[in-house]
């Protein structure tokens, strides 16, 4: 059923009505969609998009994602794409669906088209007669090439109610959810992975006769630099692993060298800053972070010579499907990909090395292998999201306008792998967000891109949040400089009116004209153009004599365009600030000699209960004329220099490296 992959990046194929809507004889309707769930709500959304075109209850419509022999070839699940992209597709191909149906209901009925009424997955004639869906679809196959939307007429509205019921939400509650951990299959050992003490380090000479000795192990496989072990019972592996005397070699000493490219190169930009009456010039960074899911990385695959099946939890079944074929020497097509449930992937669902640890150990054993790893594992093995730092310089001319930026920004690859990308890639995934969404005189943003000593990949918002942590503080410190209002120097600079809205809006939300300022209370403002959806954010901090920061009220004005499931819309939001506040105020990735020394929660603490927000406030400021926009991401992206503005507003001092701990807080203080 999956259709081949494009060849160039980010294409995609010809979309096609039998690939994306199937509805079986009982009137069942089945979506499929290469996107996968991992808690952005898509399974309910696209349930409830489908439905509409086709004037049926949402119950009546099942979606599939994900699973490689049955649904569409789709790049991955990241970007805050799934809405936009394939829910568009879909709402496209119901349509489509929709307009067949009914023009074999005229002519099975006798009835003009106009004539005939929708009726819960019936087609009803003036006198009475009706023709079902399943009846319809029966007749031949509903096939063929999408239109373009302009081609196809869609259902009117709709005014989507504000909540529904989450398709997995009842699995989720009740410990039903089955995710690669739970997955038992007949003859399954389990298997555990010697992984090298540094990235690019290779395997120079291993003992294994301890490992061998001890009951219950079946193999030891090495492969190259790959060392693994299977065994009957997990604590058998793991102990075996723990028995291995490996040496290892240095890593290679030949990194890619750095790649160098300009997002924006205004003429003139020199010369504006000479000009400036005010120049200001800072600094920002930001650390290496963990994905930190709350379980640790697990996977299952079932080898056998004519095909395997793999049971993941992965942002990237083809691609995952297409590494695990060309490591068996398969045919893709004969690679099985089960997507299981997610415990928050945040974009370490890429990565899919639990899956080709198993693959690799279920191949050398010939039975299916469970792998899973140890939460020091999880930290150490996993990739990080890459570090940044951002110098900014910028002038104000005497009539308060901002008359020139100029950002250099260093970071690492905030994609999958370590191959070297096209500077366009570059500029979408490390240099994302980096240009400000404002009008600043003359511009000048340039970008390099390093390889890390350990391994770095796609986070959620790629580089956005960092790069907006960087701008959105600096701006401020421009404000302050004149001596003007955050909001009011923003709204100047906003030549966007839909980025004016939501910056109108929360500051409506959060009554930023009467907000408090000093004695440890303060309010800050950020906001964000990310991928089309327009977010402006306000945070309420109170900060202590010792540095420690607690969270007030958050408020967001959120323009998505048109919104198919609001309540799911405003969890996601909700969800992007708590984790991004998190990161914010918490988290980094000890690294020392190349090496992650990050081992668990106690050296790696993220944001509890007692961390959250006393309350968020989300107001959607968007129109159903607008085309959706994703939602999943954008919410993260400005509260980090929303809570740093706002730690500023409220004791005097800038702090412009992450995380925000009391004592650099403590530090900034003592400086005045």
């Amino acid at each position: 059923m999956s259709r081949g992959a494009p060849r160039g990046w980010g294409e995609r194929p010809p979309e096609h009505l039998e690939d994306r809507i199937v509805i079986r004889l009982d009137g069942e309707v089945i979506a499929r969609s290469g996107k996968v769930e991992y808690g952005q709500g898509i399974r309910t959304g696209f349930r409830r998009i489908v439905a509409h075109e086709l004037r049926l209850p949402e119950e009546a419509v099942r979606v599939e994602l994900g699973e490689t022999d049955v649904v569409p070839w789709d790049m991955g699940t990241f970007g805050s794409q799934s809405t936009a992209t394939d829910g568009h597709t879909l709402r496209i191909a119901a349509a489509y669906a929709f307009q067949l149906l009914r023009e074999r209901a005229a002519r099975r009925l006798g009835a003009a088209v106009s004539d005939l009424v929708a009726d819960q997955g019936s087609f009803r004639a003036p006198d009475g007669r009706t023709a079902s869906y399943g009846e319809l679809a029966a007749e031949a196959p509903l096939e063929g090439t999408l239109p373009a939307s302009s081609d196809v007429t869609l259902a009117p509205g709709p005014d989507f109610a504000p909540d529904a019921d989450r398709v997995e939400a009842r699995a989720l509650v009740l410990g039903e959810a089955r995710y690669p951990h739970d997955v038992r299959l007949p003859d399954m050992l389990r298997g555990h992975v010697l992984p090298p003490p540094r990235t690019g380090a290779h395997l120079l000479s291993l003992d294994d006769a301890a490992a061998k000795a001890i009951p219950g192990v079946v193999a030891i496989v090495r492969q190259g630099d790959f060392v693994g072990v299977v065994a009957e019972r997990r604590e058998q592996a793991l102990q075996a692993i723990q028995s291995l005397e490996a040496t290892w070699s240095a890593p290679d000493g030949n990194p890619e060298p750095p790649l160098e490219a300009h997002l924006r190169s205004d003429p003139g930009v020199e010369a504006a800053l000479a000009q400036g009456e005010l120049r200001h010039a800072a600094t920002y960074r930001t650390p290496h972070i963990a994905h930190a899911s709350i379980l640790p990385s697990a996977a299952v695959a079932d080898v056998r010579r004519d095909g395997a099946d793999l049971y993941v939890a992965t942002q990237r079944p083809f691609g995952l499907r297409d590494e695990a074929a060309a490591i068996l020497a398969l045919d893709p097509k004969d690679v099985h990909v089960h997507p299981q449930h997610m415990s928050g992937m945040y974009g370490g669902g890429g990565w899919g090395s639990a899956a080709i640890d198993a693959v690799r150990l279920s191949q050398a054993a010939g039975r299916p292998v469970l792998v899973e790893w140890t939460r020091a594992e999880e930290f150490q093995r996993s990739a990080q999201r890459p570090w940044l730092e951002a110098r900014i310089e910028g002038a104000i001319r005497s009539d308060g306008n901002i008359a020139a930026y100029r950002s250099e920004v260093r970071t690492n690859p905030h994609i999958y792998g370590s191959g070297r990308v096209p500077p366009e890639v570059a500029g979408m995934t490390s240099g994302r967000n980096a240009v400000p969404p404002y009008a600043l005189g003359a511009m000048d943003v340039a970008l390099t891109v390093e390889q890390a000593p350990i391994q770095t990949s796609a986070f959620r918002s790629l580089a956005a949040a960092p790069n907006v942590f960087a701008s959105e503080s600096f701006l401020d410190e421009l404000a302050a400089l004149k001596g003007e209002d955050p909001l009011a120097l923003r709204l100047r600079h906003a030549a966007d009116p839909r980025l004016r809205r939501v910056l109108e809006a929360v500051g409506d939300l959060a009554h930023w004209a009467e907000r408090p300022k000093g004695d440890g209370h303060g309010f800050g403002l950020a906001a964000t153009i990310y991928h089309g959806t327009y977010c402006a954010e306000v945070a309420e901090v109170f900060v202590s004599q010792s540095g420690k920061v607690r969270l007030g009220r958050v408020f967001a004005a959120v323009d998505a365009g048109r919104l198919v499931h609001p309540d799911g819309a405003r969890s996601q939001i909700e969800g992007g600030i708590v984790q991004a506040m998190s990161w914010t105020l918490f988290e980094e990735t000890k690294v020392s000699d190349g090496r992650i020394t990050t081992r668990g929660w106690r050296d790696y603490p993220i944001a509890t209960f007692q961390d959250a927000p006393e309350a968020i406030e989300v107001r959607f400021v968007g129109d159903e004329d607008t085309p959706s926009t994703g939602i999943g991401e954008p919410g993260s992206v400005p509260i980090a220099a929303a809570i740093a503005n706002a730690v500023c507003a409220a004791t005097g001092a800038r702090v412009r490296e992450l995380p925000l701990r009391p004592a650099r807080i403590q530090k900034a203080m003592a400086k005045g």
